[in-house]
């Protein structure tokens, strides 16, 4: 009966073994264009390389750590929970901050950075609506503008509760150069984005058209820690993640990683 039971312990070890090396990781893209790479190297010239490229590199460092094989699919951000609520992937990188309602979707990993988000726009709208309010615009004060923001993320999902009372046109976008873009062809006045995304999109600003306007905000769900987000009653999986989290942090990884695309560290 010993040998038995040591034998059925090995066999599903073995199994889940098996089941952990084979892991479907969807990373959010930044630009329509990058679905369509699957497979492929991303230009380092494209807009918004520096945000794939690094969620990437994070989610690649971490199936090493974990032994586990991983095949990377670039899909927008919407995609991401719901692929992630039916198993069709495993592990999804794409700066999600938690809340109430995705925590009834996902499990969240430890916290890889932490985030706040910004509006972004050109100097001529802030000035035009900084005119109308009669002061320096901010997030707070900002009314009867067209703001344009990513389907999924918390910064549209902040802008519609406020919209009314606000005045606000919300216009939703699958990517941050969706929103970059509209604001360049005067779709719309400003763009409500997390602010590493938005940094790196307008670093790759030349001439410089946009600019961030008023200052960060880290409350009412639009700042925070960022997350991994993987399925739900796959703690072994989640825990397996967390340790690489936290040895990748622990000896140096994760900030060398960071600084081969931003000029600065994430904490």
């Amino acid at each position: 009966m010993a040998a038995l039971r040591t034998l059925l312990l090995i066999a599903g070890w073995c199994c889940s073994l098996v089941h952990a090396a084979e892991l479907v990781v969807a990373v959010g893209v930044q630009d329509p264009a990058q679905v369509a790479m699957q497979g492929q190297a991303l230009p380092s010239d494209m807009p918004g390389f520096e945000m794939v490229a690094l969620n990437e590199d994070i989610a690649r460092e971490i199936c090493r750590r974990i032994n586990a094989r991983c095949s990377v699919h670039y899909v927008t951000v919407a995609e991401i929970l719901p692929g992630i609520e039916s198993r069709r992937f495993d592990i999804g990188f794409g700066n999600f901050l938690r809340s109430p309602e995705r925590e009834l979707q996902v499990a969240y990993s430890d916290a890889i950075w932490h985030s706040s988000s910004r509006l972004v726009g050109s100097p001529a709208a802030a000035k035009t609506f900084a005119g109308k309010l009669g002061q320096a615009v901010t997030l707070d004060n900002l009314r009867d503008a067209r703001v344009i923001a990513v389907d999924g993320s918390q910064q549209r999902a902040f802008l519609q509760r406020i919209a009314g009372e606000r005045g606000l046109t919300v216009i939703v976008t699958p990517t941050p150069v969706g929103a970059i873009n509209a604001l360049r062809d005067d779709s719309a006045d400003f763009a409500l984005l997390p602010i590493l995304n938005a940094y790196a999109l307008l670093s790759r600003d030349n001439p410089q058209q946009l600019e961030f306007v008023g200052p960060a905000v880290a409350d009412r769900g639009l700042g925070g820690s960022v997350h991994i987000v993987l399925p739900k009653q796959q703690d072994e999986l989640r825990r397996s993640v967390n340790r690489a989290i936290a040895a990748i942090r622990a000896d140096g990884t994760f900030q060398r990683i960071v600084r081969q695309y931003f000029p600065l560290g994430l904490n």
